[in-house]
């Protein structure tokens, strides 16, 4: 098929040739206008000079033979109608006497002698047509067209004009008919040979026109063809190559900025090599942070625990946590770093090394002195430029109580199995990295077999769909007590499946944390 396919290409005609023949449309094009237009301009003022001529002369000699009519003088109508033979296109001319009907003189050209008896029946049929115009007393100079003897597409034209007595007014006798033939034969020559003239006129430009079309499609295309062979190098991955700029017209910009594309590609791919390095980098980091959040379904005969994170960046700023502690007992908090991307998760990879110093290094559980010690260490650091909320609880089976701090993060959301509702228990809390003398306090509520604490941070009820609706907390409330039913990890995962499908394809706006703890 490639092949098939370069045949193919080859006999197409080129830029070049396209060019050309255009060029050459156009000249024949113009050639041939003109030329239709210069004959028909010629042929329409002879054929307007002989009309005037005739109709001069017809003028003429009827001045001239009315007085030789009245004085009989035949020799005054012979030399006045040797005045009019040196017309051009002349063929004959006579004038009639109103007695006899007949000519009282007549001229024939010497060149058609030989047909003066078709030129005589002619002139003989034309008359009795042309003495029944006078008796409707047209007085005006008229003229009939016939067919010329003998030859093909020659026409002959008769004028024809009333000889009046020149003293007798008004109403003056008819003394005869003046008639001049003219052929249009000279007419038909001239503009024949005028058409040759042209012809050869028209070739010899065409000619020129061939070498200029040449030249110019040389000067058009060869450019061009510079810049394909130059498009063709990069395309092969040569983005150093810079096509040669020779002129400061259009093409020449064209050129220009052709260089100016492949620095633009060199750059960007220089840039998208950096990109890749960059791009590996995150998504190790993204393991990284992935792995310090636990992926396991935590389930006993206490309770149940089930975690899911999501970065809006690759990497992010959330970050949850649950631990089995001595006792039974069950460490569970969740964190929103301000912020998105990996300056978060610096600050989220420093929270997490604070909270398990305290738990496995210490064995210390309080909440309350964990999240001082690391808003401590926060403020302490000038260049830790954001805050971070926390949510952090202590749950006894045994004694089924929940202690909780809280970091500004928010209230505690429960779900009650017996009432079937969801409740809030607030404890106020500043965000940690803000004020480094602040303390925390501690809270307790008492749970009961099948009561559920959900924790999540601000991208899971601020999820927006393409129309930037919020999924909300209403909703979220909603799915919860559909769910109640279900173990921690079903629930967790109905609804991330409830968030995805809500969202579409909006992109996501903040990074999603959410635990779920559910009592046994």
């Amino acid at each position: 098929m490639t092949r098939m396919a370069e045949k193919r290409s080859k006999l197409r005609p080129g830029l070049r040739a396209k060019v050309l023949f255009l060029i050459l449309l156009l000249i024949s094009a113009v050639i041939i206008s003109i030329g239709f237009y210069v004959i028909e301009q010629q042929e329409s003022i002879l054929r307007e000079n002989v009309r005037v001529n005739a109709e001069r002369e017809a003028e003429s000699l009827t001045y001239l033979a009315g007085r030789a009519l009245l004085e009989q003088d035949d020799l005054a109508l012979i030399d006045s109608l040797d005045l009019t033979s040196k017309m051009t296109g002349y063929v004959y001319a006579a004038i009639l006497r109103v007695e006899t009907k007949k000519p009282a003189a007549k001229r024939y050209h010497k060149d058609y002698k030989n047909i003066e008896k078709d030129l005589e029946s002619i002139w003989q049929a034309k008359s009795k047509e042309l003495w029944e115009d006078y008796k409707k007393e047209k007085k005006e100079i008229n003229r009939k067209e016939t067919p010329f003897p003998g030859k093909k597409k020659v026409n002959l034209e008769i004028f024809h004009k009333a000889i009046y007595h020149p003293f007798i007014k008004p109403n003056p006798p008819l003394l005869g008919m003046v008639q001049i033939s003219i052929s249009d034969e000279f007419i038909q020559n001239a503009v024949e040979k005028n058409r040759n003239t042209l012809i050869y006129t028209g070739l010899a430009f065409w000619i020129i026109g061939i070498l200029g079309a040449l030249i110019l499609s040389q000067l058009i295309v060869k450019p061009i063809k510079i810049l394909s062979e130059g498009a063709r190098i990069v395309g092969e991955g040569n983005l150093d190559y810079k096509v040669p700029i020779k002129s400061n017209d259009e093409i020449g910009m064209l050129g220009r900025q052709f260089n100016q594309m492949t620095d633009g590609l060199k750059h960007a791919q220089e840039a998208e090599a950096e990109q890749l390095v960059i791009n590996e980098q995150i998504r190790q980091a993204q393991e990284i942070q992935e792995g310090m959040n636990p992926q396991n379904f935590l389930s006993n005969s206490s309770y149940q625990v089930k975690g899911f994170t999501r970065a809006a960046k690759g990497v992010g700023g959330d970050y949850f946590d649950f631990q089995e502690l001595g006792e039974n007992k069950l460490a569970v908090l969740i964190s929103d770093v301000s912020g998105k991307s990996i300056s978060a998760s610096l600050v989220m990879v420093l929270i997490k090394t604070v909270v398990s110093t305290y738990l496995r290094l210490f064995k210390f559980t309080r909440g309350d002195k964990i999240i001082t010690a690391i808003n401590k260490v926060m403020c302490a650091e000038a260049h830790i430029d954001k805050f971070a909320t926390i949510m952090m609880c202590l749950y006894d089976p045994q004694t089924r109580e929940l202690e909780f701090t809280n970091g500004g993060h928010g209230p505690i959301f429960v779900y009650r199995a017996k009432r079937k509702v969801c409740t809030i228990s607030k404890l106020s809390g500043l965000p940690m990295g803000i004020d480094e003398d602040n303390e925390y306090g501690l809270a307790k509520l008492t749970l009961e077999p099948n009561d559920m604490v959900i924790f999540y941070t601000d991208g899971i009820n601020e999820a927006r769909n393409p129309q930037e609706e919020e999924f909300g907390m209403s909703k979220l409330k909603e799915k919860v007590l559909e769910y109640a039913e279900f173990n921690a990890e079903e629930i967790v995962n109905k609804l991330v499946a409830d968030l995805d499908e809500f969202a579409k394809d909006a992109p996501q706006h903040d990074d999603m944390t959410l635990v779920v703890l559910k009592v046994l």
